[in-house]
C-alpha cells in the first residue's frame, strides 16, 4: 500500500480441493461467470497478474469509493489438497475496516454452506487468520444484520447536529458523570458503575497537537477500579465546529483519533450528549454508532452524580430526535460512588 499507516488482511487457506479446481472457481466468480456478484457490497474484482501459482489484482468497493489490492499465491499439497496465502490491503489511510479487507478475500471461496452464491461445485476449506485481525462474519448481506460496512451502500442514516455556540471551556470546565452510555470494546457493561469524566486545557498543545488531557474513571460492581490516568488526550478536529472533538492514547497522532462530538449541552441545566460521530448503523429503532474503539459510543452527561431521571429522559429524547436508537444505552449506577458516600456520611453525622 502507498498509505504508511493502513489496514491489511493476511491469512492462510488449506482447501481440501487441488489447486486448479480452487483457482478456477475463483478466478470464475471475480469474472463474474454465470451472472456471480459478490456478496459483500457488489463490489467489482479486476486481476492485474496471474499465473498458475499466483494471482493479483484489484477489488473496487460497490459505491465505487475505495480500491483495495489483494495477491493469492497457490502451493499444491497434494492432487486433492492446496494451501493458500491471500493477502488484501487498503490503498488509503485506515486502521479500522469492517473486515473488509478480510471479506476481498474470503467471498471469492466462501462456499453456499456459509451463504455465499457459487459459480461451480463448493470448495471445503478451513482458515488461518494469521495476522487478520478484523475477520467478522459479515462477507454475506444476509449475515451483515445491522453493521455498516465500508463501501456499502445500505441504508442511510440522518445526519446529526453539533450543539450550537459550544464553548469547550465551559464545557471542560467541571467533572462530568456519565448516567448512561452504550457498551463499546473500552467501556464494557460490567464497567458501569460510577463513570466519570474529567478534562483540563493543557498550557500548551503538545508536540502531536493535543490540547486536552481527558481522565475517564469507572468502577465495577466489586469496587475494581478503571481508570485512564494520563494516556488519554484530546483536540479540536474542525475549526469551524468546536463541538467536534478527537480523542485517542496521547502517544498517538491526532489524525489517529476517534470522534467526540458534542450534540447537546447545557451548562445551566447540567447536561450533555456525546456521541462517537456520526452513526452509520441502521437498526428497526433508529441509528447507533459501533460498539468498537473509534466511531463508537453514545453517553448522556449530568453535572450532578446522582441521577434525575427527568433530565436524563430529556436527554433521551433529544437523542431519540437525531435519530438514534437509544435501546443502546444502558444506566451507570452512581449511587455507591465515592463522592455520594461522603455526602451521605455527612448528613448522617
Amino acid at each position: 500500500s502507498d498509505s504508511f499507516i493502513h489496514a491489511k488482511c493476511s491469512m492462510e487457506v488449506t482447501f481440501q480441493n487441488s489447486c486448479s479446481d480452487v483457482i478456477s472457481e475463483m478466478t470464475s466468480r471475480a469474472a463474474g461467470e454465470n451472472g456471480w456478484v459478490d456478496p459483500h457490497n457488489g463490489g467489482t474484482y479486476t486481476f492485474t497478474s496471474s499465473s498458475p501459482t499466483d494471482i493479483s489484482g484489484t477489488r473496487t468497493t460497490g459505491d465505487g469509493k475505495y480500491t483495495d489490492k489483494y495477491d493469492f499465491n497457490f502451493d499444491s499439497t497434494s492432487d486433492t489438497t492446496c494451501t493458500m496465502s491471500a493477502c488484501s490491503e487498503s490503498q488509503v489511510m485506515s486502521v479500522l475496516d469492517f473486515s473488509t479487507n478480510y471479506c476481498n478475500l474470503h467471498s471469492l471461496y466462501c462456499s453456499s454452506a456459509d451463504g455465499c452464491p457459487t459459480v461451480g461445485s463448493d470448495l471445503t476449506y478451513s482458515e488461518d487468520f494469521k495476522s487478520c485481525k478484523q475477520h467478522d462474519n459479515v462477507c454475506v448481506a444476509s449475515k451483515q444484520a445491522d453493521k455498516k460496512l465500508r463501501g456499502s451502500n445500505l441504508g442511510e442514516c440522518p445526519p446529526v447536529t453539533t450543539a450550537a455556540n459550544f464553548d469547550l471551556d465551559s464545557y471542560i470546565s467541571g467533572k462530568w458523570y456519565i448516567q448512561e452510555q452504550a457498551v463499546t470494546q473500552y467501556l464494557p457493561i460490567e464497567q458501569n458503575y460510577c463513570v466519570q469524566a474529567s478534562y483540563t486545557k493543557k498550557d500548551s498543545a503538545s508536540w502531536l497537537g493535543w490540547t486536552i488531557d481527558v481522565n475517564n474513571y469507572a468502577e465495577e460492581a466489586d469496587g475494581t477500579v478503571h481508570s485512564s490516568g494520563d494516556t488519554l488526550c484530546a483536540k479540536s478536529t474542525d475549526k469551524n465546529d468546536p463541538a467536534k472533538l478527537g480523542v485517542a492514547p496521547c502517544f498517538l497522532p491526532s489524525f489517529l483519533s476517534g470522534p467526540y462530538w458534542v450534540l447537546e449541552y447545557d451548562e445551566a441545566e447540567g447536561y450533555a450528549l456525546v456521541s462517537g460521530g456520526q452513526p452509520s448503523e441502521e437498526t428497526e429503532k433508529g441509528c447507533t454508532n459501533g460498539d468498537g474503539v473509534n466511531d463508537s459510543g453514545l453517553w448522556i452527561f449530568t453535572r450532578q452524580q446522582i441521577r434525575d431521571d427527568a433530565l436524563v429522559d430529556r436527554v433521551r429524547d433529544m437523542a431519540i430526535a437525531q435519530g438514534f436508537d437509544v435501546s443502546v444505552l444502558n444506566k451507570v449506577d452512581q449511587s455507591n460512588c465515592g463522592d455520594v458516600k461522603q455526602a451521605g456520611e455527612a448528613v448522617v453525622a
